[in-house]
Formats: C-alpha cells, structure tokens, sequence
C-alpha cells in the first residue's frame, strides 16, 4: 500500500478527506489533511509542466464557461471582479509609492493592475493564459501595464510583488517563493492573499455541500494560518498575516439553508448591517475567516 505524505511538510500523519473535489470529472483526485502542519493538500500532485499547458486554457473553461474566451465575457470578467481589486488596492494603497515598479502573478485580465496603474510608475503582470494576456493587450489602453507569461521576462527587480490566490495553485510553494527573492528590490514586499481553510463552514459548520464545492482540482493547497506560515518560515520571509471575511452571514446561511452559492446580501433587510460586521467580527476573532493576507519580507 502506498504511503501518503504531505506534499508540504512530508509529514506521514495526514488524514483522508472524503468530499469530492471540484472539476475532477475523472476522480483522479483526492484531499488530505496534515496533522503536522494542517494543510489540506491534493493528492496525487499534477507536474509543473502539465499546470502550465492547464492554465492556458482548460482550467479558465473549467471554472468559467466555454465561452470564456469571448472578448465579452472577458470584459464581463474584468468588471466583476474589478470592485474587489479596489478594494485590495485600499487595503495596500499607504504602502505604495508614485516612484514603484510593481509586479502582479497571475493577473487574469488585468483588474488589479488596471487600478494600481493610477498609484504607481509601472505595473508588470504574469498570466499563463494567453487569451488573457491578449485581452490585457487589445483592451485595457494603460500606458504603463506590461504583461507576460513569466516575471524573467521582464529582465528587472520590482519595489512591490502581489500574488491574489495563486500560492495555493504553485506545485512547490516554499522553493516558488524563495526564487522570488531576487525579484525584489532591497527593502521589497510581497504580498499575498489566499483562500483559509479554516473557514467557519469548513472547520466549524462542516458544511459537506460547501466542501464539494470548496476543494478543487487546481487548488494542491489549502492553507490556514499555521500552514501559511510554514510556508513563510522555510522559504526565509518574516511576515504579518491578517485574516480578512469577502462574503457576507447571508451568504453563510444560505449555503447551510440550501447547500448551494449565491446568497451575499439576501437576507441583509432582516439581519441588518450590525449582526453582520458583529458576526464577521466574530470570524476574525476565531480566525475562521474566508481569506488570509500576507505581507512578507527578506
């Protein structure tokens, strides 16, 4: 019989989980979770060279649509998610500087670098997904953006590196990180912000219907805090984490009610603005949140 480590921290105390993992049509996949460093982490762990060709088109059409690669469904992309790219520029915007050179991994179509363009001299983005980085190209008239699909392209060294849930999809996260170093200025951060698995629907409520949906083929890590900071210690880094709540006590409720996504702000005219930021409160307080986010420097 096989023996099973985390592909982490290569500890052998890790325990199955059984909830189906999200886009495994094949059911190639399972879940683990280390007792040494608690994350939960996909097994058996796809090579970097197979990720690469995945997120080059697969793996949008996976979690999107067919028709992703329409340029009006990109622009659709770009302007969903640019309310929460602001609100990540807010969250950073004392640490940035007219004179920054910075650098976004994994840009998807550009909503976070199209906002930090405005604070920043020039803003240099990696996405391996072509039709994304041709949509950067063709549709977003912004001077000083330049995107590729890997950072040695760029032959330079940035002031400020972001990373927006994509640590979670690197095959070697604690080596990825490490390499980054010669990326950074002196006196350089990076900062990082992935999914927590040790959201309160997850680790408290057990919410079998959020799990299915939760664990997916291309995340090969969940991490929580602990996790994290593993990840941070052994790649050389200190670090400041904070833990950060995107969805809303309805969003929460509906999932327990129903089992399926959706619901943020549904039951808003019962509950009321109080219970909520009482509520994610609460999360933040049990570090439960939905998102962790890191500022980490040499």
């Amino acid at each position: 019989m096989e023996e099973i480590r985390c592909t982490l921290c290569e500890s052998k105390d890790v325990t199955f989980i059984p909830n189906r993992i999200r886009n495994d049509a094949e059911g190639k996949y399972k879940m683990y979770r280390c007792g040494q460093c608690e994350t939960h982490f996909l097994y058996p762990r796809p090579e970097n060279e197979q990720l690469q060709e995945y997120y080059d088109g697969k793996f949008r059409e996976e979690v999107h649509s067919m028709c992703y690669y329409d340029y009006e469904y990109l622009h659709g992309v770009f302007e969903r998610f640019l309310p929460e790219a602001k609100i990540r520029l807010e969250r950073v915007s004392d640490e940035l500087k007219p004179e920054d050179e910075i650098l976004e991994i994994g840009c998807s179509v550009g909503y976070f670098m199209s906002v930090a363009a405005e604070k920043v001299k020039a803003v240099y983005g990696t996405e391996w997904d072509q039709k994304a980085q041709q949509y950067i190209r063709e549709k977003i008239d912004c001077p000083n953006m330049f995107v590729g699909s890997n950072p040695e392209e760029f032959q330079k060294q940035f002031d400020k590196i972001f990373m927006f849930h994509v640590l979670e999809h690197i095959e070697k996260p604690i080596s990825f990180l490490e390499n980054l170093k010669k990326l950074l200025k002196p006196g350089g951060k990076i900062y990082i912000e992935v999914p927590n698995v040790d959201d309160v629907l997850v680790k408290t409520y057990q919410c079998d219907a959020f799990k299915n949906y939760y664990y997916k083929k291309a995340h090969l890590y969940n991490f929580n805090e602990k996790g994290l900071s593993y990840v941070f210690e052994h790649a050389g880094f200190q670090y400041e984490m904070d833990f950060i709540q995107r969805y809303d006590l309805s969003n929460h409720l509906y999932w327990l009610g129903t089992g399926l996504p959706g619901g943020k702000g549904k039951y808003q005219d019962v509950l009321g603005t109080t219970v909520n930021d009482e509520y994610i409160k609460a999360l933040k307080k049990s570090k439960q949140t939905d998102t962790l986010f890191a500022k980490i420097w040499v």
